[in-house]
């Protein structure tokens, strides 16, 4: 039973992501939005990804609002703050 596979796995490629596909999905993404389907988005786009592919590049590397780089000194002082207050557990729902 259980669900569908997402994609044909024997025709989608895997490993590191281009430029050139970062760019199309970014671009499509800008334009359209994501349309809340995941799964057809890269035959849209034209891309051999998976859907959760492409779903997982958008939210993790390629969003706009995505903070790359280091922290600040402000943010630094509130992470060490609250490791010492409470330790490891629990930090990342103070952070976020």
């Amino acid at each position: 039973m259980g669900r569908a596979p997402c994609c044909d796995k024997a025709n989608v490629k895997k490993g590191p992501w281009s430029a050139e596909e970062d760019s199309k999905l970014k671009a499509f993404i800008e334009e359209h939005g994501t349309g809340g389907n995941w799964i057809a988005l890269p035959q849209k786009i034209g891309l051999k990804r998976c859907g959760k592919s492409c779903r997982l590049r958008w939210l993790n590397y390629l969003r706009p609002n995505i903070k790359h780089g280091g922290f600040t000194e402000e943010e630094d002082q509130i992470i060490c703050s609250l490791y010492i207050s409470i330790g490891s557990r629990l930090i990342n729902t103070y952070i976020s």
